[in-house]
């Protein structure tokens, strides 16, 4: 009789485990769970018996060939909703589809994505922000492409779309100081928390230690019992909101704000009109990141632009390049790709010269 094809049963049976561990390791799951040897004896029983994967009908895989995981923290924060709308964008031409999970900063919650992601057989993923678990991203990018598009140094074992928030950090600064503002105070969350954040206040600093006037910045962060007075689910609104509330920015004792993002600005700027005070007669306000909503006649708000559109079209570029079958594999196996965007100041009407 004509012995069938073997199957994972029989691997199972001949390296001594479970048929769902056979399953884990030869579909490589990413499973951290499983020892090393145990691994190696699923691939030797599958050698022995001469297993071959089964194909994938191409009727199944018609239309998500090519399917995307993008890490965000929280998708509340409006930046993640603009760059991944512009993500999907530049991926589009390529039949790259797109899928967009929250992690919320919770190590757990990234790993099961990452380990989802190969176990599904997904073509790459990209992180909206520095990876939480550095050491299985990147044993995750030996298995396929993983991108990061944030800080430098948050991801070096990974691809790279360099953010330089300490570069924009000084042009903020430099721009308040050339309108002729001394005493600025930055507004922002928890700077310990996010190397975005903390870059972009070494930058500010910097620039104002080359002036002569660090003595005259002052960072200022809620408290959560602050925050938590104020309704609502998006973090930075909420937290500019409760800083607009403290009397030190009613004092007198600045001229200019530098928000760390801008809904923390606009968060600040609801809060103080609400005690009649004007952007920029009574003090001037520079952003983060040029949303969409700080073009509005309204708001106004003057931002340092990192180009959403420009930071996507990297990616998806590297991303690519990544698995372009003409470069050679071991090459590509020892290479890390990265890019920096530089950061732009857009002026709008919420700085003015100091009066």
């Amino acid at each position: 009789m004509k012995q069938g094809k073997p199957t994972m049963a029989d691997i199972a049976r001949l390296s001594g485990v479970s048929q769902s561990t056979v399953s884990l390791v030869l579909n490589q799951k990413g499973s951290r769970a499983i020892p090393l040897e145990t691994a190696e004896r699923v691939f030797a029983a599958a050698r022995e018996l001469h297993y071959a994967k089964p194909q994938r009908s191409q009727s199944r895989r018609k239309g998500a060939e090519h399917p995307v995981l993008v890490l965000v923290s929280d998708l509340t924060n409006p930046y993640y909703s603009f760059i991944l709308h512009e993500l999907e964008l530049a991926a589009a031409p390529y039949g790259l589809h797109l899928v967009c999970c929250n992690t919320y900063h919770r190590v757990e919650q990234e790993d099961a994505y990452l380990d989802m992601a190969l176990g599904c057989g997904f073509f790459a993923s990209i992180f909206l922000y520095p990876p939480d678990d550095p050491e299985h991203v990147r044993r995750v990018s030996h298995q396929m492409p993983v991108i990061a598009i944030c800080d430098k140094n948050a991801a070096p074992e990974i691809d790279l779309i360099e953010l330089n928030n300490f570069q924009a950090g000084c042009i903020a600064a430099e721009h308040l100081l050339s309108l002729g503002h001394r005493n600025i105070a930055v507004l922002s969350s928890d700077p310990s928390r996010s190397l975005a954040r903390s870059n972009r206040i070494r930058g500010v600093t910097d620039q104002m230690e080359r002036s002569g006037l660090e003595d005259c910045l002052s960072v200022v962060v809620p408290n959560a019992r602050e925050i938590e007075t104020i309704p609502g689910n998006n973090a930075n609104y909420r937290i500019g909101r409760a800083i607009g509330q403290r009397q030190e920015l009613l004092s007198g004792k600045y001229s200019a704000f530098i928000a760390i993002n801008d809904m923390v600005a606009i968060g600040v700027i609801d809060a103080l009109s609400a005690h009649g005070i004007q952007f920029p007669r009574d003090y001037s306000i520079v952003g983060f990141d040029n949303l969409l909503y700080t073009g509005l006649s309204r708001i106004s708000l003057t931002t340092v632009d990192h180009h959403t559109d420009i930071l996507a079209q990297a990616a998806i570029s590297l991303l690519l390049r990544r698995v372009d079958p003409s470069m050679e594999p071991a090459l590509l196996s020892s290479t890390r790709f990265k890019v920096e965007c530089t950061p732009q100041l857009v002026v709008r009407n919420s700085t003015a010269p100091l009066a």
